[in-house]
């Protein structure tokens, strides 16, 4: 188990049951614009057949938690495999809450010298319905990363700026000395969006070196939004409009 001291009050309990992985890929997926991350780690998580190898917890964190078959379950579960590690919250975060939980995250896996940690996540666009196939941008926090990553399909973010939740989590993994990309897809901005999750699956299969079914994901569309779009309302609802959204802003 590892505890991560975040100031002088705050800590975060980061519980770890597998051997310990060296030089990892990280994928940290939080709910945001269309639930792009969860989607796509979700589809991760079955298709390279990882197993649930641990948990996050802090007493700071929103009091939820998950309920199956009359059991209490956690809401941010570690999921390990194949030399990759996938972090998943499955309910959306307040902003103090999502910085903790990135904070925390990258001082566990910077001890581990990952290759690489990546979010994936979704930017929305007006005209999502009328475009078949959503661009993937890709943006790295340094020319390591860029060189660990070059495998990841998509296009560079071209000049300009980045906010929100991508640009918070590429900055911190810079402070920790962590190589690290953030994955963007234009999704829509308040139904879940299987599709952009697709598109995001697609992009990352050369780095991990598998295939993933994507084909399944797409036929499984509809019910995966019908599935999540309770979480799609709560996410929204929870999504403030402050600095740290899980919506990632770009102007270019």
């Amino acid at each position: 188990m590892t505890r991560v001291i975040l100031g002088d009050t705050i800590d975060v309990e980061i519980v770890e049951t597998a051997v310990e992985v060296r030089n990892p890929l990280l994928i940290l997926a939080v709910p945001g614009a269309g639930l792009v991350g969860v989607i796509a780690a979700d589809h991760l998580i079955k298709s390279m057949g990882l197993k649930e190898i641990g948990k996050v917890d802090s007493p700071t964190f929103p009091p939820v938690i998950a309920i199956k078959d009359g059991v209490a379950k956690d809401t941010i579960k570690i999921y390990g495999g194949n030399n990759v590690y996938v972090v998943k919250a499955d309910v959306p975060l307040p902003i103090t809450s999502l910085a903790q939980l990135t904070t925390a995250v990258l001082d566990w896996i910077a001890k581990k010298r990952p290759r690489l940690a990546m979010v994936i996540g979704g930017i929305p666009e007006e005209e999502r319905l009328k475009i078949a196939t959503p661009t993937v941008m890709k943006v790295y926090n340094s020319d390591e990363a860029k060189a660990a990553g070059e495998k990841i399909r998509g296009e560079f973010m071209k000049d300009g700026y980045l906010s929100g939740y991508a640009a918070f989590f590429l900055r911190e993994a810079s402070r920790r000395g962590v190589p690290a990309v953030a994955l963007i897809v234009q999704s829509f901005a308040v139904y879940p969006d299987p599709g952009a999750a697709a598109e995001a699956s697609r992009a990352i299969e050369p780095l991990l070196g598998v295939e993933l079914d994507i084909s399944k994901l797409e036929e499984e569309s509809e019910t995966i939004r019908l599935k999540l779009k309770e979480l799609m309302s709560q996410t929204m609802k929870a999504m403030p409009k402050e600095e740290l959204s899980a919506t990632p802003m770009y102007i270019g």
